[in-house]
């Protein structure tokens, strides 16, 4: 079955004190394309969280949000700047003494810039890397189990065109046979002004027939549309990457419709040729979705 590249999926874990939270999410793009956003403390583990994340998807740009919080994790520690604060005390003793001011209240020296800082130590990840990565794996089936209902959406869509496609390619091959009787009958009736059409030779008029309705004959193109379609059917049942596959066969699906149509002169056969552009074009856009 065919998957989406869109999708999300998060995960929490609580314990001892501990919030972790994993959010992934995933657009389509062309390869893949990882961003992650997570404590200075995950950092040493981005290698591996890349891989993990790549053994389930192969394709998209996938943005990946961790937050650890809690005193289990985090742990704060207030430093005072002391010699700092001796200068702000001494500037302060020195304009009371000179402006006659009230004494300093506790409040005002907690705000004193710079002199008080809080600090945030990370605590060891190794108790936490485990969790981590369970936690991490569950995101990732949150977010493959949306690619994948996005991805049924998308196949039953591409095959409902496929199916149009496929009444609109018959309804050409039928109108193709008309075109050589239209040559025919385009000939002898440029001939019956002339008194001598007994005379022409009836096997240069069929040759003649027989080459302009070679040069305008789409029986190639008909036969590679439908096996390109019938390609179409087998890839969207496979599984894995397949969306470059479906992307070349849109495009050689595109080929064949753009030389019907500077073949043919029949204004029907334009008029399909135009409508099934316009649903390969609609596929197009599905299969730039699909991984």
């Amino acid at each position: 079955m065919i998957k989406s590249m869109t999708g999300y999926g998060r995960a929490s874990y609580e314990h001892n004190d501990v919030q972790l939270t994993v959010e992934i999410k995933s657009v389509n793009h062309r390869y893949f394309d990882g961003s992650f956003r997570m404590p200075k403390a995950l950092l040493s583990l981005e290698g591996d969280i890349k891989k993990a994340i790549q053994s389930y998807l192969l394709r998209g740009k996938v943005d990946l949000y961790v937050t650890i919080e809690g005193a289990g994790f985090n742990s704060k520690k207030v430093t005072v700047d002391w010699e700092l604060f001796d200068q702000y005390i001494k500037i302060v003793k020195q304009a009371k003494d000179r402006y006659s001011l009230d004494d300093l209240a506790t409040s005002q020296i907690l705000h004193l810039e710079d002199v008080f800082q809080v600090q945030v130590t990370e605590s060891n990840l190794e108790q936490f890397e485990d969790i981590f990565f369970t936690t991490l794996d569950q995101a990732i089936q949150a977010l493959i189990e949306m690619r994948c209902k996005e991805g049924e959406a998308l196949d039953q869509d591409i095959r409902e065109k496929l199916s149009r496609m496929q009444v609109g390619i018959l309804s050409i091959s039928e109108l193709s046979h008309e075109v050589t009787e239209s040559f025919e009958k385009r000939i002898r009736s440029r001939l019956e002004g002339f008194k001598e059409l007994e005379s022409v030779d009836e096997g240069r008029i069929l040759t003649e027939v027989a080459l302009l309705a070679d040069k305008a004959s789409v029986d190639e193109e008909i036969t590679r549309l439908h096996s390109h379609l019938a390609q179409f059917h087998d890839i969207l049942t496979n599984d894995g990457v397949v969306g470059r596959k479906l992307d070349f066969l849109v495009q050689e699906i595109n080929r064949e419709l753009n030389t019907i149509g500077s073949k043919s002169s029949h204004h029907k056969i334009s008029q399909h040729v135009v409508d099934l552009k316009s649903e390969v074009e609609k596929i197009r856009e599905q299969v730039q979705n699909i991984e």
